[in-house]
């Protein structure tokens, strides 16, 4: 087995092209005193520490970027360690995917009820790390609203337990520290493996929920009814249990299918307010099934002449960005046009949710983009555009990255994160708060 094999594993950015001479080890944990003894390598080495679950995001942030550094994989840390049905929880280690922890779950007839399209190899210390969610965080919110509380470590090998309400610890003097500066579980939630090392998990569980759903279509004229209608979805707190969007696909992958449109779940009867405010087409169960496998093929899919990729992972329209989604839209593709990039598909998530950088709460539609790679792009050119798109949306109040959380260009976040690692210590992924961070990205595309 080569070094290359174990130390990438997954990883489903486009930052690739790695040093691996900077890579000191790879170590893969069972239990605290396994990471304890991992840090302290690092630490008495001068190495940084890279934490990696999965490896199914899209930030680059589980790559470690080109210092000198150890990798830190949960994949084997993967004990369910306590289940209390009675009230709402279960503890796990962080290498735990949530199908694997609804498996002993459901029989039980509960559920974590998070479900990121990559729930079968995402890990849950992963998913805090990137606040991640999936269609139906709508309902059940991102990973930071299932999260009670987590335990970590520090790059001094400090122990820390972080909920909602605060931190404790066993240095009191740093419980004091952090308390003052207000730390939560917040702060956990998409800071990408910088602040210490997750090494258990209290998440929250709910029963299974047992109702009979219908499944409805959609259809709009263009970008801005869509919007609006999601906008009007969200003012009524809509009870839809699966919402997803194709807003925009290539000729060849199109299937007869009409965007922008809605693919939507909702209990039995509710079409009939639906009906208020949009055209609703319904659709049998095999109808509902076909849409659904539409809409997760499509980024797998190539156009008959070129190759699809990933440039920019996500959109988040929100507010006056989702009511005018046709401008932002057009602007958005003119950008990528104007860098010989050809659109191949927007789709994703709505109504969806999801915190920006101050953690305040945002509702709309996080659309996941893909397009069709220029030749001859280097990787320098190819982060750049990506650069530009976070600019541009910006000033259209659009949230650029809102499911895979950007910390590196939201400055909000990344100034948040800067002040807990003065007291936290300084050496998990350090590459991402770099200002040089977004040069080493790009040589790595």
């Amino acid at each position: 087995m080569k070094l290359r094999d174990i130390a990438i594993g997954a990883n489903a950015s486009m930052y690739y092209r790695m040093d691996f001479k900077k890579i000191r080890g790879v170590y893969y944990p069972k239990t605290e005193a396994d990471v304890l003894a991992a840090i302290a390598f690092a630490r008495e080495n001068g190495y940084d520490v890279t934490p990696k679950g999965g490896g199914s995001g899209l930030s680059g942030a589980c790559t470690g970027g080109d210092i000198d550094r150890i990798m830190m994989s949960s994949l084997q840390m993967t004990e369910m360690l306590a289940i209390s049905k009675d009230m709402g929880y279960v503890d796990v280690q962080p290498g735990l995917t949530p199908d694997e922890i609804n498996a002993v779950l459901e029989p039980m007839g509960m559920k974590l009820h998070v479900a990121p399209s990559s729930r079968d190899i995402a890990t849950v210390g992963g998913i805090l790390s990137t606040d991640g969610g999936g269609n139906d965080t709508w309902v059940n919110g991102t990973m930071r609203d299932n999260t009670i509380k987590v335990k970590m470590v520090t790059y001094d090998g400090r122990r820390l337990t972080v909920s909602h309400e605060g931190v404790k610890s066993d240095d009191s003097e740093l419980e004091a520290e952090l308390n003052n500066k207000g730390m939560t579980i917040n702060d956990i939630a998409s800071s990408h493996g910088t602040l210490g090392f997750i090494t258990e998990l209290k998440l929250f569980i709910r029963p299974l929920v047992n109702e009979t759903l219908a499944g409805s279509l959609v259809e709009f004229p263009d970008y801005d009814a869509l919007g609006q209608a999601v906008d009007e979805i969200i003012k009524r707190k809509s009870p839809i249990r699966y919402g997803e969007t194709i807003v925009t696909a290539h000729p060849d992958v199109r299937e007869g299918f009409n965007p922008p449109l809605l693919i939507l779940q909702y209990p039995e009867g509710y079409d009939s307010e639906l009906s208020e405010f949009v055209d609703v087409k319904k659709l049998d169960k095999e109808e509902l099934k076909r849409m659904k496998d539409v809409r997760l093929k499509l980024p797998k899919r190539n156009p008959k002449k070129g190759v699809q990729f990933a440039l920019f992972e996500g959109y988040g329209f929100h507010e006056e960005s989702l009511r005018k989604m046709q401008s932002a839209l057009d602007e958005i593709d003119a950008l990528l046009q104007s860098h010989d990039l050809v659109p191949f598909a927007k789709y994703g998530h709505a109504p969806s949710k999801w915190y920006l950088g101050d953690n305040t709460a945002a509702y709309g539609i996080i659309l996941h983009s893909r397009e069709i790679r220029p030749e001859g792009k280097t990787g320098t050119e190819l982060l750049q555009i990506l650069l530009d798109i976070v600019e541009r949306c910006e000033s259209l109040g659009v949230t650029p990255k809102p499911e895979h959380k950007w910390p590196f260009d939201d400055k909000t976040k990344s100034a948040r994160l800067s002040e807990l690692r003065k007291i936290i210590g300084q050496g998990f992924n350090s590459f991402i708060l770099d200002e040089t961070c977004n040069g080493v990205l790009s040589s790595m595309v």
